[in-house]
C-alpha cells in the first residue's frame, strides 16, 4: 500500500506573521533578522495576504515609496491561496508549479498553520 505524504507532515510550523498596519521597513527588518524571504499577513490567525522580498523590492522600492509609512496592505499580495494541511504533497506540488509560487501557506479550518516552500517540496521528494 502506497503511503499519501500529507504536506501537514511536512510544513514549517514555526512562521513568524505580521500585520497589514505595520511599515514596509518592519516587514524588511523583520525578514533581515530572521533571515527569512517572506512573511504571511494576518488577521486573528487567518492569512489575508503575503509580503515577500520581491513586493518589497518591486511594489515599494522601485516605485520610490517610502518604507517608513507605506503599509504593508498597500504592496502585500492579497487573497493567496492556501492548502489544507491534508493535501498531498504531490498536490501542493502541482499548485505551487501551476501558480509559479515559491511558497504556499498551509491552513486548517482557515487558520494558518505553518508554510511550505519550493525547497520543502525538493527536500521531502528526494528522501
Amino acid at each position: 500500500m502506497v503511503k499519501i505524504l500529507k504536506i501537514g507532515d511536512w510544513m514549517s510550523k514555526s512562521v513568524t506573521t505580521i500585520t497589514k498596519e505595520k511599515t514596509v521597513y518592519e516587514a524588511a527588518k523583520l525578514m533581515d533578522e530572521l533571515n527569512i524571504g517572506s512573511l504571511p499577513v494576518v488577521e486573528k490567525g487567518v492569512p489575508i495576504g503575503i509580503v515577500t522580498e520581491r513586493d518589497i523590492i518591486r511594489r515599494a522600492v522601485a516605485k520610490d515609496k517610502d518604507i517608513h509609512k507605506t503599509k504593508i496592505n498597500e504592496i502585500m499580495t492579497k487573497d493567496p491561496v492556501t492548502v489544507d494541511d491534508d493535501t498531498s504533497i504531490l498536490e501542493v506540488s502541482r499548485i505551487m508549479s501551476e501558480h509559479n509560487f515559491r511558497r504556499v501557506m498551509v491552513v486548517k479550518k482557515g487558520k494558518l498553520l505553518g508554510i511550505v516552500t519550493a525547497k520543502d517540496i525538493i527536500n521531502i521528494t528526494s528522501t
